[in-house]
């Protein structure tokens, strides 16, 4: 069944009127006419089950049925704190996140970072970000949407976390293999990973986040991108400690 945000969406609705992009897709994409079965969702954990009853020219009205059970949020809270990238990047590593349960994805600015947006920018690219955010929460399923954060630098990002396990991904010589430093998990809330920019965290940079209690976890061998990297991690804790596999 085809599944819409809302964002205003409560549990006292009964009749919701779905306009903008969501209309767009609804009408146009989908092609849905009166009588088709829908879902529709508010990304806080709401989901709910209903019939469109008519399709207009810029709004399409949906009757509340009933609601929906499904549980599908992971019980680990992960958080990746992924340096910003170029590109259509931090939108990849957005949708992948959302399909894998992640809570929070926060990025951030370091000394090698080389995207740069101006402030009357932000609002743009944040509205990119949560767009991604719901592209993949409708199709995976998810009622939830992740918490995407912006820090401008790595001291914004190592804030917050000192109940969760700390590791900072590293390639080089002195890190422990991913699977003991996942041990340091019991009695812990969850898991925050923190992943450098392309090329690495500068020494500096490095010292910091180890003195902010992050602990080197190495993923092999071989030296992976960024996003490989975000993406790899968060599989990897998503089955050792979450609900993936």
């Amino acid at each position: 069944m085809r599944r819409f945000y809302k964002e205003d969406l409560s549990e006292h609705s009964t009749r919701v009127d779905i306009a903008g992009e969501e209309f767009y897709h609804l009408k146009k994409v989908l092609r849905l006419a009166p009588g088709a079965s829908v879902f529709l969702f508010n990304g806080k954990g709401l989901e709910l089950s209903g019939k469109i009853d008519e399709v207009g020219k810029t709004s399409a009205s949906v009757i509340v049925e009933g609601s929906s059970r499904g549980e599908r949020e992971s019980p680990l809270n992960f958080v990746l704190l992924q340096a910003l990238l170029k590109g259509d990047r931090p939108e990849f590593i957005i949708q992948k996140a959302t399909e894998l349960g992640i809570k929070e994805v926060c990025f951030y600015s370091t000394s090698r970072t080389i995207p740069r947006v101006s402030s009357d920018k932000e609002a743009s690219r944040q509205a990119r970000w949560k767009k991604a955010a719901i592209e993949a929460a409708k199709q995976c399923g998810r009622t939830v949407l992740p918490e995407i954060n912006f820090a401008p630098d790595l001291k914004g990002a190592l804030k917050g976390h000192d109940d969760n396990l700390k590791l900072l991904l590293w390639e080089k010589d002195g890190a422990v293999g991913l699977k003991e430093a996942l041990k340091g998990a019991r009695g812990k809330s969850g898991v925050s990973v923190l992943v450098g920019p392309e090329g690495g965290l500068s020494p500096g940079e490095a010292a910091e986040a180890i003195g902010a209690g992050f602990v080197k976890a190495g993923l092999g061998p071989r030296i992976l991108r960024a996003e490989t990297a975000a993406l790899a991690i968060m599989s990897i804790v998503q089955h050792a400690q979450g609900d993936l596999g």
